[in-house]
C-alpha cells in the first residue's frame, strides 16, 4: 500500500470519527396525529443533514398505516387507546360541526384522559427513550396533551425544546399587551376598537385562568414521583427553545425573547418532484388546475356536502381539479381523486390556480410560500382563526362549508382566478416569507443545533424562572392594594373619630 493510500484511508478515518464525535442524539416527539407528526419528520431529516442521529416517537397506527416516510429515522412506537384523528377529530369534532351539534365535551375528556395516561405511564416508552441516551428532547408544546409530554425530558434529565402553533405569552414569560396582540382564536386583528380590546382582554383573563381537564398541574406527581415535584406551568417554561410556526406575514408580528424563534411554518418549502400521474394531470391543465384537501385528519364528509363538492368541481370546466378525497371522480380527465396527494409539490407547479384548504397552518402556509390564492373552508380547533386571518391579509376568502351552494363555491372559485388583487397580494407576500424566513425547517434545525452546541441559558429571560404570579406581578399589585386598603381603612377611621369629635364638641355647645 502507498504512502499516499495510507495517507487517505487516515484522513477518511479521522473525518468519520470527527463527524461521530460532534453528532448528537435527538428525540422527537409530536403531538399524536400526522400533520404533526410531519413537521417533525422534516425537522428530523434537517437534523440528520446535520450529521446528528435522530428518533421519532408516534403511535403504533400511525406506523400501520405507513402514512410517513421514516427511512433513517428510528422509530419508537407507543399504543394510545384512542385513535386521535378517528375517535376524537373526525368522530367528534368534525361530525358535530358539519352537523352544526355541540360536541360532547364529556366523551372527549374521557378519551383525552384515556390517551394521556396511556402514553405518560408507559414504562416500556420510557425505557426505549432512555436508552436512546438523547441529548435534546423536542415535543409540541400545545393545548391539547402534548404539553404533558415535558415530563419524559425531565425523567431523562435531558434539555427539551418545544415547538409551537400559536402566541402563548404564558408558558413563555412574554411581556405583552392586549391592545396591540389578538388572543389565540378571537378572529380578531391587530387594529381594535374598545369593544374588541375589552372582549381581547378578557379572552386573555380566560386563558389565564383556564386549565383544560385533561391537563394534569400535578403529572410531575402523577408519573415521575422519583422527581422532585415542580408544576407544569414552570417544568415547561424551563424550555431551552420554543420553535414557533407563526411570523408577521402570514399572521402578525409578536412580541418575543430571545429563546423564541418565530420560523413561519416546516411546512414551506421547496416541493419534492410529482409522481408521473400527478405531473402529467397539472402538465395537461392548460386553463389551470384547483388543489382541493381537507387535511390527513378528514377520512370522509356526509354525503350531501361530498355531492356538493363534487357539483361545484364539474362547473369549473375547463379548469382541472386535483382533489384529496377517497371517492370515485365522476369525470376522471377533468377530476383527479385520490386518498392522498403531494399537497406542497402541486401548489409549486406553474399550473395551479387556486388552493381550496380547511386551513390548517401547514396549509396556509405552503399556499403563501408558493404564492397560490386561497378559499377557506375550515372545519375546526385553529382552522377559522386561520381562514380570518388569511381573508384580512387578502391573501383569498372564505366560505362555511355548511352553508355554501356548489354554484356559489364554483364562482367564488372563479372569482380568485380573475380578481387580479388577490394573487398580488399573495405573491408579494410570497416573496416577503422567503425573503425573511428562507426555508424554515433549516433555521428550526440551525436552532436546535445551536442550544445543543452552547445551551440555551444566554437567551432565557429570568421571567421564565419564575413563578407565574411573581412574573404577572401579583404579589406586587397584592401589596400595593393591601396598602391602599389599609390607608382607606386609617383615613375613614379618622374622618369617623373627627366626626364624632366634632358632633361632641357642637352638642355640649348647645
Amino acid at each position: 500500500m502507498t504512502a499516499m493510500s495510507l495517507c487517505f484511508m487516515f484522513s477518511a478515518v479521522s473525518l468519520v470519527l470527527l463527524h461521530s464525535s460532534s453528532a448528537s442524539r435527538v428525540i422527537f416527539m409530536p403531538f399524536p396525529i400526522t400533520s404533526q407528526a410531519y413537521i417533525h419528520v422534516q425537522m428530523a431529516r434537517a437534523m440528520l443533514d446535520r450529521g446528528h442521529q435522530v428518533w421519532l416517537v408516534v403511535p403504533d397506527i400511525m406506523v400501520d398505516k405507513n402514512v410517513l416516510n421514516t427511512t433513517g429515522i428510528s422509530v419508537i412506537q407507543f399504543h394510545t387507546g384512542y385513535s386521535i384523528e378517528d375517535d376524537i377529530v373526525d368522530e367528534l369534532f368534525l361530525k358535530s360541526y358539519l352537523a352544526e351539534e355541540s360536541m360532547p365535551f364529556s366523551v372527549l375528556c374521557e378519551r383525552y384522559h384515556v390517551i394521556a395516561h396511556n402514553i405518560l405511564s408507559n414504562e416500556k416508552l420510557f425505557q426505549q427513550m432512555k436508552a436512546v441516551h438523547a441529548d435534546l428532547f423536542v415535543f409540541d408544546d400545545n393545548g391539547f396533551i402534548a404539553k404533558m409530554f415535558v415530563v419524559f425530558p425531565y425523567r431523562l434529565e435531558i434539555p427539551f425544546a418545544c415547538v409551537d402553533f400559536s402566541f402563548e405569552p404564558f408558558d413563555r414569560r412574554t411581556a405583552f399587551s392586549p391592545a396591540t396582540v389578538p388572543a389565540f382564536r378571537s378572529e380578531l386583528n391587530q387594529h381594535m376598537t374598545l369593544p374588541e380590546r375589552l372582549k381581547n382582554t378578557l379572552l386573555f383573563l380566560f386563558q389565564l385562568m383556564y386549565r383544560p381537564p385533561w391537563h394534569y398541574e400535578d403529572v410531575v406527581a402523577r408519573y415521575a414521583p422519583e422527581m422532585p415535584y415542580v408544576s407544569l406551568d414552570r417544568l415547561v417554561a424551563r424550555a431551552e427553545l420554543w420553535l414557533v410556526h407563526l411570523d408577521p406575514v402570514v399572521f402578525y408580528p409578536y412580541p418575543t425573547l430571545p429563546n423564541v424563534k418565530y420560523i413561519g411554518s416546516m411546512a414551506a418549502a421547496p416541493p419534492d418532484p410529482l409522481e408521473s400521474r400527478f405531473q402529467s394531470f397539472m402538465d395537461n391543465a392548460k386553463d389551470g388546475a384547483v388543489v382541493v384537501t381537507f387535511g390527513s385528519m378528514v377520512k370522509n364528509m356526509p354525503q350531501n356536502i361530498t355531492d356538493k363538492l363534487i357539483s361545484a368541481f364539474l362547473k369549473l370546466r375547463p379548469l382541472k381539479v386535483v382533489f384529496r378525497f377517497d371517492v370515485t371522480s365522476p369525470d376522471p380527465e377533468q377530476i383527479m381523486t385520490s386518498s392522498w396527494l403531494p399537497q406542497n409539490a402541486l401548489l409549486a407547479h406553474r399550473n395551479c390556480r387556486v388552493f381550496v384548504t380547511h386551513c390548517g397552518k401547514s396549509g396556509v402556509y405552503q399556499g403563501v410560500y408558493h404564492g397560490v390564492p386561497m378559499l377557506g373552508l375550515p372545519l375546526f380547533f385553529d382552522q377559522h382563526e386561520n381562514a380570518h386571518i388569511m381573508q384580512a391579509k387578502g391573501f383569498g376568502t372564505t366560505r362555511d362549508i355548511r352553508k355554501i351552494s356548489d354554484q356559489e363555491l364554483a364562482d367564488t372559485i372563479k372569482h380568485l382566478i380573475e380578481d387580479p388583487h388577490y394573487k398580488q397580494n399573495i405573491t408579494k407576500a410570497s416573496t416577503l416569507f422567503r425573503e425573511l424566513n428562507g426555508v424554515p425547517v433549516k433555521s428550526a434545525a440551525y436552532w436546535l443545533d445551536h442550544v445543543m452546541k452552547y445551551g440555551g441559558d444566554y437567551m432565557r429571560s429570568s421571567g421564565q424562572e419564575m413563578p407565574l404570579y411573581q412574573f404577572l406581578l401579583l404579589d406586587v399589585l397584592g401589596i400595593i392594594g393591601g396598602t391602599v386598603v389599609v390607608l382607606l381603612m386609617l383615613l375613614i377611621c379618622c374622618l369617623k373619630y373627627l366626626c364624632r369629635r366634632f358632633c361632641k364638641t357642637k352638642f355640649k355647645r348647645e
